[in-house]
């Protein structure tokens, strides 16, 4: 019973992850929704805005009014809105200077008045004027960073996907993590900082070490000056003064390569990385090669690299092991998380679950 429960929540996890969702436009500008091999015409009209997330797609309309597409049903959020800023969570759009937020089927109001703004992954950072406050949505509730924005006096700002970091003039590093605060208090002036999903990493010149700090916990990566480092999604990532290139297991450091890839990008379960200028993943702690070049074009998303390849066809390389998908040379292609949408011409094609859609 204990092996079928475990079964069981590896195959909820991979149909988790698994999204099918793309919002494709016709050569007469009609909307479409894809949803796991179906079609739905959604939009008679040219489309102001369209965005597709982690589970849900949004889009603004010819009459200027957004509309959500998530768990299988089209619904109106707004009306009479310019735009919208989205990520792979959430959406946030402002109305008269109110602050709104959607996530995962849910409609906030989170601000009466607000200014500055930006967002990351899941993070929202705020100036609420009505409060005179610095503030973060994050996960469906409100965070108070600063009651004052100019008692900080800013030098530095850094902001993750789950994480924010603001160095102010007082050598303070305010840290937001998690649902987190922590203030860290520095004697130098330099202080260099990289804000990624699940932390924030940090070089000081006081030690020289490198720490990562994850909600209430502080833990060092590496205790010599790495003389280049980066956090994105979950990866810890950082070249140490020999020039070497590791990244962080959740345990220990793991070399990569000897020299500091020319091309790094990241994404939730993989990290793209180029060696000897070939490409290669890394997900799961395994490597796998994925190209002998590096292609001008391609997408890149966990188990999925798409490219042109010498032929000038659109290649898929899933798990390492590669396929022609569209013959037609200088095709025209997008990945969204798991769905590749490829425009032939007139035609639009999608790719998924290893299956070719035709609209």
């Amino acid at each position: 019973m204990r092996y079928l429960s475990l079964l069981l929540l590896l195959f909820s996890t991979i149909i988790a992850r698994s999204d099918g969702l793309a919002l494709i436009e016709d050569d007469q500008n009609r909307l479409f929704v894809f949803d796991n091999g179906v079609f739905k015409q959604v939009e008679h009209n040219k489309v102001l805005q369209k965005h597709i997330g982690d589970g849900f797609m949004a889009y603004i309309d010819f009459m200027n009014d957004m509309k959500v597409y998530y768990d299988g049903k089209l619904t109106e959020v707004a009306e009479s809105i310019e735009s919208f800023v989205a990520t792979d969570n959430l959406i946030a759009w402002k109305i008269s200077g109110y602050l709104y937020v959607w996530q995962d089927g849910i409609t906030k109001q989170i601000s009466r008045d607000v200014r500055m703004m930006k967002v990351k992954g899941e993070l929202i950072f705020y100036e609420d004027v009505f409060d005179n406050a610095l503030k973060i949505y994050y996960k469906h509730k409100v965070y108070l960073f600063a009651q004052n924005y100019y008692s900080l006096q800013t030098k530095a700002l850094g902001m993750g996907r789950g994480s924010l970091a603001v160095l102010d003039g007082n050598e303070e590093l305010f840290v937001f993590s998690k649902g987190h605060m922590h203030v860290m208090k520095f004697t130098q002036e330099r202080i260099l900082f990289s804000a990624g999903e699940s932390g924030i990493l940090v070089k000081s010149y006081d030690t020289g070490a490198l720490e990562f700090i994850s909600g209430e916990n502080i833990q060092t990566l590496e205790y010599y000056p790495p003389t280049w480092f980066k956090t994105k999604y979950n990866w810890q990532v950082w070249v140490d003064q020999s020039g070497n290139f590791y990244y962080w297991n959740g345990k220990q450091k793991e070399l990569l390569t000897y020299q500091k890839p020319k091309v790094i990008k990241y994404s939730p379960e993989a990290l793209l990385f180029e060696n000897g200028n070939q490409l290669y993943t890394l997900r799961n702690g395994t490597e796998t090669y994925v190209c002998d070049y590096i292609p001008d074009v391609y997408k890149f998303y966990n188990r999925f690299f798409v490219f042109y390849n010498r032929q000038n066809q659109v290649e898929l390389v899933e798990n390492g092991n590669a396929k022609v998908i569209s013959t037609m040379p200088g095709v025209s292609f997008d990945l969204y998380f798991d769905v590749i949408v490829l425009k032939e011409g007139r035609n639009r094609r999608v790719y998924y679950q290893g299956k070719t859609y035709t609209l």
